[in-house]
Order: C-alpha cells, then structure tokens, then sequence
C-alpha cells in the first residue's frame, strides 16, 4: 500500500523529567508501545530521577515560542499552530521532504541555545526529553483535528 506525503506534523516534546512512565495519561516507549498508568514505573522513574522536574516559566515558554517560530521560517516550514505549555510543547507544521524528528530535534536545539542565551537555563543540563511524539497528518481531517487540539484543546 502507498501513502501519499503527509499534509503535516503532529510533534509533541516533553520537559525533563515532568512526564514520566506509568502517568496516570499514560506514555510511550520508543517504537510506540504504550505504557498504562502505573505506580510501579512512576516510583521508578522517581527513584532513579537526578533532578527535579522542569516547568517551564512564562518567560521561558516566550522563548521557546520564538525559537519554534524562527526555526520554522529560516527552515521554509509552514507551522499551523504552536502551543508551549509548562512541561510539553505541541507543534503542527508542514516540512516537505523532512522528516518530524528533523524537525522536532531542530526546534529543541534552537530553544535551548535561546534559552540559555537569554540565561534562563544552565549550560550542563537539558531541558527536553530524550524524543517525543511525531504523528504524521496524512489529510485535511487529521491536520485540522491536530490543529485544533493544540489551539483549543489544552
């Protein structure tokens, strides 16, 4: 079966530490298995935690606002909606020929150089983790869902 390029992207990223395995929302490991809520991965994850949660200030989400929208026209991108919250950030966009994790790796190395230009995050941490969510938006249904949950849903 073929697929026709995607219309867009769907990319969620997290905040360190501030969604761990076994949430009561649930999560997922990489190659997209989920993990139920549990108590167990959550005490886990605290136990083996260096530092504490990031939550993202106003400022900093100001930042990391700018960054998205900075890298996304130097890249030629076409972001639809942004919404950077407390300890995740959603994007949908457009990138042809690019794939999500491209973009989703872009926009976390320009907010975390913006971040720590502007002195709002230390130099010998980081604030995202490790990769995210990338749900690839196949039709026009599917971009406006995902357009709308990041713009009224949250």
């Amino acid at each position: 079966m073929l697929f026709s390029d995607p219309l867009g992207y769907f990319i969620t990223f997290t905040d360190r530490n501030s969604w761990l395995h076994g949430d009561e929302r649930g999560s997922y490991r990489r190659g997209g298995e989920f993990i139920p809520p549990s108590p167990d991965w959550i005490r886990m994850d605290l136990s083996n935690m260096k530092e504490p949660p990031l939550l993202l200030s106003p400022e900093q989400r100001t930042v990391v606002a700018t960054a998205i929208n900075e890298v996304c026209a130097f890249r030629g991108w076409t972001l639809f909606e942004q919404n950077v919250r407390t300890n995740h950030v959603h994007i949908v966009v457009a990138a042809k020929d690019v794939k999500p994790e491209k973009v989703m790796t872009d926009i976390k190395v320009r907010s975390t150089r913006l971040l720590r230009e502007a002195g709002l995050f230390p130099k010998d941490k980081k604030p995202w983790t490790e990769h995210g969510s990338t749900i690839y938006l196949f039709n026009e249904k599917a971009l406006e869902s995902a357009r709308q949950y990041v713009r009224d849903g949250q």
